[in-house]
């Protein structure tokens, strides 16, 4: 991480490279007043400066004496190409002389300038070290000068030879470039950027003596030493920082992630959230975090003695593991959950619990349903069995422990004692083998009863897993003679009208079809009648539909009495009807249809007014499709209400129909 910065973070990070440092050191505005922008610690306690520095002027901390030098210098620096001057000042006021390093900077988007002011009397003192001696030896912070011409570490201090494990003069014999994981010209390009003081903080990896690679912070900024200018350079290892960093955004992200609720909240009667990771937002269907830690806990617990038992318990044991409580989400759903809880103590003695919330209202759901399946496998009259993918018995239901008693665990012991010896031979050499390939088997077999051999119509249904292992083999064994009994009652329904009784239009095709063959091989004729009541719509919408459905039940009882036992009446769909009349030509279909028609005028149908019928007859010819026998149905009835209803029309011949649509 290497890129510049912005100007803001810019100034910040020259700020703290020059705290650091023992010199005063001062930024001033390049215009009327030299305005101060900055002062480091030794600077304001050089000039005895306050806190805020921002509103003073630089000339006015001066002596008079140097007043004039140095305005004269920071106006050439100013107003010239030069990019550093210097200054020797006598002080004054109690003050040593000291050098004012001059040099052109930027603050805040702004041209300014910097001053180092380095003490005469002090240089005297020290033999004139070099200023930046002190800088490396009175701290302990990791520093190193750089030639920012080539790179080559000029110094370094005694903190920088522990760090990277060279001796002094070995560090004097390296450049940066032996040590910064960066390339050569990356680490041109960044010093480059420290020198004209664009950016003065850096993210680098540096390598120490012993190959180990260490994350480093660097601040990085000129100074001026002998009429040179150097790179001073203080090294913070955040290796350490960057690890636990990076533990720490691992541990949260999985904080963030677990697909189960995470939270801590207060100990107080008022408990409320004050963390919780997103999975409680989505569990308690809060739209924020502010909308969880608004709400009390204790207004989350579906049932008040659940909150109260508890929290006795987790007074007393200083922790719950996985209870079930049932819970209420923020919208008011209602949550199965199980949760862990502990009791924290910090050390001022505050108390609050930190805690897990799973929800498992699925799981809940599923286990009711599978308690309300055995419920009603138990309550089912059916023999239920299941065996697991190792042929043990592992069920039998209420009804099969009545009827067969405790069967042995054993699948084959099982058949033997349930099953008379033909049912078990079946069973076992043709139902289980099928259902084992197929999934499935469904054959009329036997049980022993106390009485003796019971009938039974038997299901075997296998279950394989998502590998395609045989996981269960279940039986669901039904009394046959209940059987019957239901399917002779399912096709009744399968065939016939649920209002009228009539027979249905599927049902109606069927039978069509199966008089139309007997007929073609008997050579007998058969007849058709189709018909409606005429303005049935007027009638629901005076009376009701359920008056409507009262006039259909009784339109079908009026015909029905009229009708032998071969004829076939049927609902074709809404009021209308269909009549199949089997060995029965046109004209006695005829005959038979005036007679429904003056029986149906002749009914009372009240609370309807009187009521009648169209009728349209045809006798079908031993090749004609069924669908063009419908079509002459269908346009006859349409002529009979088109010549004012109530009464029969003949349908054209199957010839007719053909001549007519060659002429079109």
């Amino acid at each position: 991480m290497n890129e510049g910065n912005s100007t803001a973070s810019s100034d910040d990070d020259l700020s703290r490279l020059l705290h650091a440092l023992p010199l005063p050191v001062l930024v001033v505005g390049i215009q009327q007043g030299w305005q101060l922008h900055y002062a480091n610690d030794a600077a304001r306690r050089y000039f005895r400066l306050g806190s805020k520095v921002e509103s003073q002027a630089l000339l006015q901390l001066i002596s008079a004496a140097d007043r004039q030098a140095l305005e004269a210098g920071m106006a050439a620096l100013a107003e010239s190409e030069l990019a550093e001057t210097s200054v020797e000042c006598q002080g004054g006021d109690g003050k040593p002389p000291f050098e004012a390093l001059l040099r052109r900077t930027t603050w805040q988007g702004q041209v300014a300038c910097q001053l180092t002011l380095v003490q005469l009397a002090e240089e005297s003192r020290l033999g004139r070290q070099p200023f930046y001696k002190q800088m490396f030896n009175t701290n302990p912070a990791i520093k190193l000068l750089i030639d920012p011409a080539d790179g080559r570490i000029v110094d370094a201090n005694a903190s920088a030879v522990a760090f990277y494990g060279y001796s002094l003069d070995a560090l004097r014999q390296l450049s940066i470039t032996d040590i910064n994981c960066q390339s050569f010209d990356e680490v041109r390009a960044n010093m480059a950027r420290a020198e004209s003081c664009q950016q003065l903080f850096f993210e680098f990896r540096h390598r120490l003596a012993s190959g180990e690679i260490r994350d480093v912070n660097v601040y990085s900024g000129p100074v001026v030493l002998d009429g040179r200018e150097y790179l001073h350079s203080i090294i913070v290892d955040v290796t350490d920082e960057k690890r636990y960093c990076a533990k720490l955004e691992g541990y949260n992200e999985l904080f963030h992630n677990l697909p189960v609720g995470v939270y801590r909240h207060t100990a107080d009667p008022k408990g409320h959230f004050t963390a919780a990771n997103p999975a409680m937002l989505r569990i308690f269907e809060a739209d924020s975090h502010q909308a969880l830690f608004t709400a009390r806990v204790s207004s989350l617990y579906d049932c008040p003695r659940e909150i109260e038992d508890f929290l006795t318990d987790l007074e007393r044991d200083g922790a719950v593991i996985r209870r079930p409580l049932r819970l209420r989400s923020l919208k008011g759903r209602l949550i199965h959950a199980e949760v862990t809880v502990h009791r924290q103590t910090a050390a001022d003695g505050t108390v609050d619990f930190s805690g897990i919330v799973e929800d498992v209202t699925a799981r809940h759901a599923a286990q009711v349903n599978q308690d309300r399946l055995t419920h009603l496998l138990d309550a089912s009259p059916d023999i239920v069995t299941i065996a697991d993918a190792e042929r043990r018995v592992v069920y039998l239901n209420k009804a099969g422990r009545e009827l067969l008693g405790a069967l042995p665990e054993a699948l084959s012991d099982a058949l033997a004692a349930a099953h008379p010896l033909w049912a078990r031979r079946l069973i076992q050499e043709q139902g289980i083998p099928y259902a084992i390939e197929h999934g499935h088997w469904y054959a009329e077999t036997a049980v022993l009863g106390r009485g003796g051999e019971i009938p039974v119509s038997q299901l075997i249904v296998t279950r394989r897993d998502e590998n395609g292992e045989i996981e269960s083999i279940a039986t669901i064994m039904r009394d046959i003679s209940q059987a019957k009994r239901y399917q002779t009652e399912l096709e009744y329904h399968a065939g016939h009208d649920p209002l009228t009784g009539a027979v249905n239009r599927n049902r109606f095709i069927d039978l069509l079809e199966r008089e139309r063959q007997e007929a073609r091989r008997d050579g007998r004729s058969v007849s058709m009648v189709m018909f409606d009541i005429d303005h049935f719509k007027r009638i629901n919408d005076t009376f009701g539909h359920s008056v409507g459905d009262m006039v259909l039940r009784k339109l079908v009882r009026t015909c029905s009495a009229l009708l032998r036992e071969v004829d076939v009446l049927a609902r074709w769909g809404g009021e209308e009807f269909m009549l199949l009349l089997p060995g029965t030509p046109l004209a006695g279909a005829v005959t038979l249809t005036e007679r429904l028609r003056r029986a149906v005028g002749e009914e009372d149908f009240a609370p309807a007014a009187s009521l009648t019928s169209s009728f349209s007859v045809a006798e079908l010819e031993p090749d004609e499709p069924d669908t063009l026998c419908y079509k002459r149905l269908d346009e006859a009835l349409y002529r009979a209400k088109a010549g004012g209803r109530n009464r029969v029309c003949l349908a054209e011949p199957p010839s007719y129909n053909l001549e007519r649509r060659k002429v079109q």
